[in-house]
């Protein structure tokens, strides 16, 4: 409406209704439907004629493609739907219907149906967009005052007719004043001077909890403590309470309402009728109202329906001028409560919760805080080993441990064949008791020199058998200490030929197991030694174990696909547990404390893009 030319608007409305219907229909409802979509705020009208009446049919009205102005028609298009014969079969029996669809929280736009007066059955169709939701019961408002223009039967009260017209001319006088006072002031005065059924005028403004009265028709000053201007206020204050059209003389519209003030202010006046319109700002809430006095007779109810209709069109105007009055911290106030309205309504629900979301994730990532850790493998080791070799070629005849097995000190772990030691040793024990025979036989002779070159021989004897003896007790191969075996599969050993040096198994000591991780060179320079992490098996993942970083190794070595690494040794926290074996592997992860989630997740992207783009 604000791009409309009230003035001309009115004029055209003024020509629509004093023309002939018959004359030429066509023209009729093209400036019809223009008419109506531009003051029912919709995106376009539509008439229908309905035809027969067991089944009753729906029928495209003829209507011009340009109004009688020369401008183009917003014809609506209707859509092929079910819901358009219920719509206009309600239209019909009630006089005005809805249809609005709502599916997935998303707001369709409403359908209106409104029953014309016209001879032959007529229905008035408009498509109302969901930004004009609030305003809903204006636009019905406007589309009933509508529905009798078409009406091809004699007017029954042409001067009602003609002064609700008249009221439409006081709108240009408020749309001119440039402050609130001054519209209030052009109001009231308009309509006692255009409209012959209201005698005396009266406009107040909500402030706070109470209506105060502005201005009354023919009054430039009044007392406002004075006991007629109170019962003003009570009047004003009585419909704004109750949020609705107070009308002495029709019970019907004021069935239920209470009008105690009113009727007050009827005696203190000594006038027959009055009644107090309720002006709403486009939100819906009232933010005054306007009081018509009739001194002889009844108000006709054409012309509240009128002025009602009036002072929806003005409602917007007069609520730009109230903000206007207002201090500069009320409009910043009303500013605020707007845009939190928008921010926190029901519209683009789906939009604002993600707007959320993706605000709330990017406050975190800014200034939150998360656990900054470095990830590497890691391997248990241990320093005390020892390989056990073969003292002598032979044969393994039994192994008696094999791989994990644990194993004490001077167990022994596996023998070798020994037949042929033990024949060594029975020949050597058979020449040392001939030697022993020489010598008693020299004795017996009393040749003390064949005597000692016996005995020499015998000792000679005892030496090689000392010496096959010691081959016989190295057969048996023990264990240096207790421990692991991490070397020396049964499988490979037993039978197996060997000689002297071979290495046949590895012994570890569990007690001085330690870690080794390989960490990414991308991450070595975050380490320092005196870091704590947690270090987990692969076979059991659940029970985590601390250590302590005790050693960097300052040399790269090669970690495939993953580029360089670098060694690091640390200390577990924890007493070694008996199922701990050397050669285990796991996921290490060392703790550096915290650090802003948007860094510790885009901190390796950004160096790669730093190494990219660099030239």
């Amino acid at each position: 409406m604000a791009s409309v030319n009230i003035i001309e608007f009115i004029d055209r409305l003024r020509a629509l209704r004093k023309r002939n219907f018959q004359s030429s229909p066509d023209v009729f409802w093209a400036d019809f439907v223009n008419i109506s979509s531009v003051l029912c705020l919709s995106e376009g009208a539509n008439i229908l004629a309905i035809t027969g009446s067991a089944s009753p049919v729906l029928q495209q009205e003829h209507i011009a493609s340009a109004d009688s102005f020369n401008q183009k028609v917003s014809l609506l298009t209707l859509p092929e739907s079910e819901w358009l014969a219920d719509l206009v079969e309600r239209g019909l029996k009630n006089g005005f219907s809805a249809y609005h669809d709502k599916v997935a929280l998303q707001e369709k736009p409403h359908w209106l149906c409104f029953r014309l007066t016209t001879l032959q059955p007529r229905v008035l169709i408009l498509k109302i967009a969901e930004e004009n939701n609030a305003r809903l019961s204006d636009v019905v408002l406007r589309a009933q005052l509508m529905a009798d223009i078409a009406s091809d039967a004699p007017a029954k009260e042409e001067k009602s007719e003609t002064d609700s017209l008249s009221l439409l001319s006081v709108m240009p006088e408020i749309y001119a004043a440039k402050s609130l006072g001054l519209s209030a002031y052009a109001l009231v005065n308009e309509l006692v001077a255009k409209c012959n059924d209201i005698d005396l005028s009266a406009i107040g403004w909500q402030k706070e909890e109470y209506v105060r009265i502005e201005c009354i028709s023919h009054f430039d000053r009044f007392e406002e403590k004075a006991d007629l201007i109170k019962l003003y206020e009570a009047a004003l204050e009585e419909a704004v309470d109750q949020h609705s059209v107070l009308h002495l003389s029709h019970a019907n519209t004021t069935d239920g309402m209470i009008v105690l003030a009113h009727e007050q202010l009827r005696r203190a006046l000594g006038c027959e009728d009055l009644a107090t319109l309720v002006i709403f700002d486009t939100k819906g809430k009232p933010i005054g109202s306007v009081l018509i006095v009739k001194m002889k007779g009844q108000i006709p109810s054409s012309a509240v329906h009128s002025l009602t209709f009036v002072l929806s069109l003005l409602s917007s105007r007069f609520d730009d001028l109230k903000r206007q009055q207002d201090g500069f911290w009320k409009r910043l106030k009303h500013k605020a409560s707007n845009a939190l309205e928008l921010l926190v309504g029901p519209e683009w629900l789906w939009t604002k919760v993600a707007s959320v979301l993706l605000g709330a994730i990017a406050i975190w990532l800014v200034f939150g805080s998360l656990s900054f850790r470095i990830e590497s493998n890691g391997e248990f080791l241990t320093d005390r080993t020892q390989r056990i070799n073969a003292s002598q070629d032979g044969v393994v005849t039994e192994v008696l441990a094999t791989v994990g097995d644990n194993v004490e000190q001077e167990q022994t772990l596996l023998e070798l064949e020994k037949q042929d030691i033990l024949l060594q040793l029975t020949e050597l024990s058979a020449e040392r008791q001939r030697y022993l025979s020489e010598e008693d036989k020299a004795r017996a002779t009393n040749d003390i020199i064949e005597t000692e070159i016996a005995k020499a021989r015998g000792a000679q004897i005892d030496a090689r058998i000392a010496r096959v003896q010691a081959m016989l007790d190295e057969t048996r191969i023990r264990s240096p200490f207790s421990g692991v075996i991490i070397e020396g599969e049964r499988k490979d050993l037993l039978g197996a030929p060997i000689r002297k040096g071979d290495a046949l198994m590895t012994v570890a000591r569990i007690e001085d197991i330690y870690l080794t991780l390989s960490v990414d060179e991308r991450d070595i320079h975050f380490v320092e030694v005196g870091d704590r992490g947690e270090f987990a098996l692969v076979s059991q993942p659940l029970s985590p174990l601390a250590f302590e970083v005790d050693k960097i190794i300052p040399v790269a070595v090669d970690g495939g696909q993953k580029g360089a690494a670098f060694q690091v040794k640390a200390t577990l926290l924890e007493a070694p547990q008996n199922w701990w074996r050397p050669g285990m592997t796991g996921v290490a992860k060392i703790d550096k404390g915290e650090a802003a989630p948007y860094w510790i997740l885009g901190h390796r992207s950004y160096n790669q893009l730093r190494l990219l783009l660099w030239w």
